[in-house]
């Protein structure tokens, strides 16, 4: 009685794992929408977390009682923990970051989105900074001053053209595909793509670069296609671009 029981709590811990593992490929190959996805890691969170802590004790009973089950228990007890871990990050990622899904450099002027704005996509390409955040008070532009104010233009000693062939081979590096790569006035406008590897959301990703003097200006934007919140994913994309375009210099 006790063995099956083990098994029972070993087998629903493993389904709701594998449930929160699919709902990305899921979302990614067209089984449902990008939204049930979500939903399905929404409604399994709390179920996962309890049978990840129920595996752990039937792992130790079954040291005890019943040692044949013993490995099955451990292994579902690890899936369920690691399945149970996605849904507290992304809702720490929910509470630290604005909801917004439009990165900028530059205000004013953002590089705008041209060829990505012909693709299937939820969210518009033009940039509405001056809209309210949802869930505050502050317009988008401003959201996101306050939670990333280390985000702005990046001035490079060289060329518009020097520089250029750095950004391609950045953007390659980060596993992004270019759409576009155009002379826009003294200027470059290459515009590319990201893909998470999970869900398969399609980012847009714009570099601008122009003449300052002796230097290049690097203006950057990046917009998730569909979404509210991007849980600051686009920030961080950003961030690491121009941390390895900084490498690409020194």
């Amino acid at each position: 009685m006790l063995r099956s029981l083990i098994l029972l709590v070993s087998l629903a811990a493993v389904g709701l794992a594998l449930a929160i593992i699919a709902a990305g490929p899921g979302a990614r190959f067209g089984l449902w929408d990008y939204g049930t996805g979500l939903q399905i890691i929404r409604t399994v969170a709390l179920p996962v977390l309890v049978a990840a802590g129920l595996s752990a004790a039937a792992f130790i009973v079954s040291l005890f009682v019943a040692r044949e089950v013993a490995l099955m228990a451990l292994l579902a007890a690890a899936m369920a923990g690691g399945a149970a871990s996605v849904p507290i990050k992304m809702k720490a990622l929910v509470e630290t970051n604005p909801i917004i899904h439009d990165i900028t450099t530059d205000f004013a002027n953002p590089p705008p989105i041209i060829m990505g704005a012909s693709f299937e996509r939820k969210n518009p390409a033009n940039y509405v900074g001056d809209e309210k955040a949802p869930g505050g008070e502050a317009t988008i532009a401003e959201a996101q001053r306050a939670a990333f104010p280390n985000i702005g233009p990046l001035l490079l000693d060289g060329s518009v053209d020097a520089n250029s062939e750095k950004v391609r081979y950045v953007l390659s590096a980060m596993g992004m595909v270019i759409l576009s790569d155009a002379t826009s006035g003294e200027g470059q406008l290459i515009e590319a793509t990201y893909t998470s590897a999970w869900f398969g959301f399609i980012d847009d990703f714009v570099v601008r670069l122009q003449p300052d003097g002796s230097k290049t200006r690097i203006d950057v934007r990046s917009k998730s296609r569909v979404g509210t919140s991007d849980l600051g994913a686009n920030a961080r994309r950003v961030q690491e671009f121009f941390e390895k375009l900084r490498e690409q210099t020194t």
